[in-house]
Parts: structure tokens; sequence; C-alpha cells
């Protein structure tokens, strides 16, 4: 339950025996390099791995014909499956093997060219269809289109816009200027264009007139490509054959990128993990220091594991010299968190905030049963309770070898359930009522009713008692985690002064509210009288301590009792376990009533019922499973967290196996 030790590891290796160390640390999986400090002098410099650049460039190559040749790949194992840990073995011989005789440079020339004219194809048929769609406009154009892109010797034309209104007055203006000397032509449009059409081929004579005449109206030139020299019905002909054309190579050049994917991307995926692997290792050799002769590395081994990663590399007992240490002060050890078997599954939520700092305590075993109960409050249902379990059994089932951090987080669901199924039938709540609202289920009332302590929807005021006294447990827990943990570090004011403090002022305050609302005896009044008056005096004494003059001391000690305030909010907040309860058990009645009403419709009426409940329960199972999530770790987070735990540690990342493809075999090997 908490941050699991770790030593300090400086190897000291022999540049000749540097590639089985490595291979032999990142198959144990248990050593995290860290980088060496920038003045460890002039005679140690970083070492790059004469291999490293090959690998990267190959390990590029991998993915850029991952990139093409994916999409064409029939792949038997579906995405969720393969992230789920559904991946073929591998060994790093295997892998060796298959970078010798793949060559992947030949291959990924190959594709490239394929990649190139399938581009090139496709940006032509881009242009062919802009070039299409202009002709198109321009249908029923008399002309032959070399009339506007060459001209002749002495007769030229001009394509393009004016604004619809002034085509009237551009047609007489035309008519006057060109006489015998060229004409004029208006595309048909619809009177919704703003936009008219217009050509006018004329004399060099009149090339003056006739530009300014274009000036005059706003004329908008279109340029017509030059390779287009026949009418437009001819052009447009030509386009469609051409296209055609294209789309037959480029079927072919598909054809041909599918028929590739099919042998190669298996092979290409098991060789960008191995590059993958690889170049992992290599990158580590940047963060250490060498000589002429010796590679030094500085890194973190947890405590449990030196024992593993000695044997591991007992074959290079002559070759390396391993220095172990505890981590001095100024160091920054990584965190790994290590937590028995019954609280792995709530490790994520920890995660998910922020692993603690080296030396802290890791706060998962302290939030896992609060956790439990709090989503089975917040959701309340057994019916749903129970699909979750079915549901997250089924898949943890079905992909046995998912990553562990999967793993742990569907666990969480299936214990969530179990909270849930126990918090439903002590409040007799199984898909809403459905027993109850449904004659055919009669049958099962006494045994749903056998188990039944408390029903919400009729006592709130009960559940809302229940929903505040916990989150005053939780509360008062999390200050008793901190006063143990500032003792643990002999902040000994810290323990007593401020949370101890808290804890007896806030302590007799609860004996009062519970003399006030009968549930304590009167003769423990005046045991809450002592607990308050001595928390309060201890904090009025203590909490300015920081400030300088007496005076200031003593006004920010009596303003930190305004901090109950605070206290009183956090425990509010656990209303809403209430809230969200009621929410769940009264969306599950209103679709029974909905599908009771519904069952009422002749002939098809039980049909309706069927989808309403069905549908209607999924829906609320997946809106009110994420709400239970969600708010039932808010408590977490923000009540819980902030009495004793603020993260902001780093996770223990050793050096080891990063694949998305295949699982690399854990061996003993020389690589």
């Amino acid at each position: 339950m908490a941050v699991a030790k770790l030593k300090k590891a400086e190897f000291y290796i022999y540049k000749s025996d540097i590639d089985g160390v490595l291979s032999a640390l990142q198959n144990t999986g248990s050593y995290e390099v860290v980088p060496f400090s920038s003045d460890s002098g002039p005679e140690v410099s970083a070492l790059i791995h004469p291999d490293f650049q090959r690998v990267e460039s190959l390990l590029g190559e991998t993915r850029f014909l991952l990139r093409f040749l994916e999409p064409h790949f029939s792949d038997p194992v579906s995405g969720i499956a393969r992230a789920m840990g559904e991946k073929d073995d591998l060994s790093l011989e295997e892998g060796k093997a298959l970078d010798a005789k793949t060559d992947l440079k030949a291959i990924a020339e190959d594709v490239r060219k394929l990649e190139r004219r399938l581009m090139e194809i496709r940006s032509e048929v881009t242009q062919l269809d802009s070039i299409e769609q202009l002709l198109t406009s321009l249908h029923g154009f008399p002309y032959p289109l070399e009339l506007i892109t060459s001209g002749t010797d002495h007769i030229h034309g001009a394509l393009g816009t004016i604004p619809a209104d002034q085509t009237e007055q551009w047609k007489r203006g035309a008519a006057s200027i060109l006489g015998m000397m060229g004409e004029y032509y208006t595309v048909p449009a619809s009177e919704k264009e703003k936009d008219q059409i217009v050509a006018l081929f004329y004399d060099d004579s009149v090339s003056g007139e006739a530009l300014e005449l274009n000036a005059r109206h706003s004329f908008n030139r279109i340029e017509i490509p030059p390779a287009l020299k026949g009418k437009v019905e001819e052009e447009l002909a030509a386009i469609a054959e051409k296209k055609e054309r294209l789309a037959e190579e480029e079927k072919l050049i598909l054809e041909k990128a599918a028929k590739s994917a099919e042998g190669l991307v298996p092979t290409i995926r098991s060789l960008s993990d191995f590059y993958s692997v690889l170049k992992d290792k290599y990158l580590t050799l940047s963060s250490a220091r060498s000589t002429e002769q010796v590679v030094m590395l500085r890194g973190w081994i947890p405590e449990d594991s030196v024992a593993e990663v000695r044997r591991e590399l007992s074959i290079y007992d002559s070759s390396i010299e391993l220095i172990l240490s505890d981590p001095a002060e100024g160091d920054e050890p990584p965190s790994n968190i290590v937590n028995p078997s019954w609280c792995l599954p709530f490790e994520n939520l920890t995660r998910l905030y922020g692993a603690p700092k080296y030396g802290e305590l890791d706060p998962t075993p302290f939030l896992a049963p609060f956790f439990f109960i709090f989503f089975g409050m917040c959701l309340g249902d057994a019916g749903y309770g129970l699909i979750m379990i079915g549901f997250f059994v089924w898949f943890l089932r079905k992909f046995k070898k998912m990553p562990t951090a999967f793993s742990h987080f569907f666990k969480l669901f299936v214990l969530s359930g179990i909270s849930t199924v126990i918090v439903g039938a002590l409040t007799g709540s199984w898909f809403g009522d459905l027993v109850d609202a449904f004659g055919i289920f009669s049958f099962l009332r006494p045994l749903k009713n056998a188990p039944v302590l408390l029903n919400p929807m009729e006592n709130p005021m009960v559940f809302l008692g229940i929903s505040l006294a916990l989150g005053v447990v939780q509360l008062m827990f999390g200050l008793g985690i901190a006063f143990y943990d500032a003792l643990r570090k002999k902040n000994y004011m810290g323990a007593f002064a401020d949370t101890g403090g808290w804890i007896v002022f806030l302590v007799g305050l609860l004996i009062w509210g519970g003399l006030a609302a009968g549930v304590v005896p009167a003769g423990a009044g005046a045991i809450g009288k002592v607990f308050t008056i001595a928390g309060a005096l201890v904090l009025v004494a203590t909490q300015g301590r920081e400030k300088t003059g007496l005076v200031s001391k003593a006004v920010s000690g009596l303003l930190s009792l305004y901090g109950v305030t605070s206290y009183l909010g956090d425990v509010l907040s656990y209303s809403r376990l209430l809230a969200l309860g009621l929410a769940t058990s009264a969306v599950g009645v209103i679709i029974n009533m909905l599908a009771g009403l519904a069952g009422g419709v002749p002939y098809v009426g039980w049909i309706l019922a069927v989808v309403l409940i069905i549908g209607g329960h999924i829906f609320s199972i997946a809106v009110n499973v994420l709400g239970a999530f969600v708010h039932s770790l808010r408590l977490q987070y923000v009540e819980f967290f902030s009495k004793f735990y603020t993260g902001g540690g780093k996770i223990f990342a050793p050096l080891t196996y990063n694949t998305n493809y295949v699982r690399i075999k854990k061996e003993n090997q020389d690589q």
C-alpha cells in the first residue's frame, strides 16, 4: 500500500558487451535509465549506437509502408482485439532473422512508386473534374475553344463573366464596336445567376475598344487550359474518356496494393515492433556516458528486483560493475506503485489523478472501499449491476491476454457491479420497479422484498443521512491519514497543530451536532464542548505561526476557524450519493411506466413495451454508469484527496518491450 523502494543503480560496462547488457536489462523490464548531469566531466561523452541510424531509418520505412498498405489489408484480428492483447509472439532472434532476409528499402521504393502514381492520378482527376465543371457551364458554346486559348493571327477571343444586370448593355456595346470585325456570345443562364458568362471575338483593329468595353463592365476573365482546342462537347467527351482510363489504372494500382498488403503487412508489423524495441534500447545510450572503453549508465531498480537483474546479468559478471545505493537528498526517484491484489483494479484511479511522489503514501488502498460503496449507492440498481457484471466478465474472458492496465480497469467495473447489486438488493431496485410494475413478475416479489432494508424513494432523508455520515467518515479518515503521514515524516507540528487540531475541533462539533439531533447521549455534550474548545484553542494558537507579530498571529489563528465552512461544504457534497441514486431509480420507474402504457396498445402493444424496456434500460445503464463513475471519482479527488494527498510523482518507466502489433517473448538472448 505504498510506493516501492528503489535503489539507485550505476553500471560500468565494457563497450564490447554493451549490447548484451542492454538487451538483458530490457528483458527484465526492471531498470529505468536517467540522464547524467551536464557536469560529468570532459573525459566522458554521450554515446550513439552505430546501428541507431539504420534502425531509425528502417522504422520510418515501416511506418510509411503501414500507413499506405494497412487500409488495403484485411486484418483477421480486429483493432479492438489487438488493443486488448490479441497479438502474435515474436522472439528477438526471429525479429533479427526477419530483418536479415527482408529488403525493406526495396519494398518501400516499390510501394512509393505506387503511392506517387496514385497521387498523380488523383491530382489529375481533380484537375479534370474542375475543367469538366467549367466546360459544363459552357454547354452549347458553338465556337472551338482554340479561338479563346490561342486565337489566330488577327482574331483574338476573351471568355469571362460580367454582372448579369449589365448583359444587355454589354451586348449593345459589343455590337456597336465590332460591326463586321468580330462576334460576341452569351451563354444561356438562369435568372437566379448573378454573373453572366460572355465571349468576345475581335480583330486586331478593334482590340483597344474591345478591351475597354470589357473593363467598363467588370469583365472577369475565365482561364481555359491551352490544351483545349476543340468544341465543348468534344472536349467533354475526351475528358470523360480520360477519367475512365485513369479510374481503371487506379483500380489496378489499388488491387496491386491490396495484394502486396496481404503478403507484406504482417511482416512489416513485426519488423516495426522489432525496430521500435531496438530503437528504445539504443536511445538508452543517449542518457549514458562513455570513455574510450567503458560505458556508464545511471538509473533506478526496484529493491525487490535487484536479485533478478543480477541473475540476468550473471554471464557478464567479469565485464560489468554494478553499484547500488539508496536515493540521496536531491534525487527525484520515480514512483513504482505496488499494491495487494484486492485493490489493483482501483490503481488506475490513482494514476488518473497523478502518481504519488517517491516516499509518499499511495492512496489506492484508502480510496478503494469508499469508491466501491459510493459507486453502488450512485447507481443503486441490482439489475443494472448484474448486467455490468455479466458484460465485463464476458469481456475479460473473451480477451484473456489484454494488457494489465485494461484488465484492472474492467475488473474495477466488475467490482462496481457487485457493489451495485448489493445496494440495489438492499433498496429493492431491480430495473427500477420492474417486478412491481408488471404482474408477470409477481412471483419474484417475495424474493425481491426479502433483503430490502430501505427504499430511498420513500425515505430519502434516511438515505441522505447515510450519505452524509459516509462523507464524515471518509473526511475524518483522510485527516487521520494526514496525521499519520506527518508523524511518519517527523513533522510533529504539522501532525498535532494542523491536522490534529482540526480532528479534535471537528469531532467536538460532530458530538454537539449528534446531541442536537438526539443520536448522542446527553452526557456526551460536555465531552463535545471540551473537544471543540480544545481544538479551537490549538488552531488559534498555531495557524498563524508563520506570521510576524503577536496580533497577526492571533488574527490569522482566529480566521483559520472559518475553514470549518470548507469542511461543511465537503460533507454536503456527499449528498450527490442520494441525488444520483434517486435519479437512477426515477429513470427506471419512468421507463417501466412508459412501457406499461405502451403495452395497452392493441396488437403491437407488447412489442412496443419490450422495445421500451430493453432500449430504455440500456440507455439508462449507459448514462447512469457514467454518472456514477464520474461522481464517485470526484468525491475521491476533490473531497478525500484534498485532506492528505497531492500527487505529482513520476511513474516508474523501465526499459522494456513497448510494441503495437506483436508480443516480444522474454528470453535470454545476446542481442
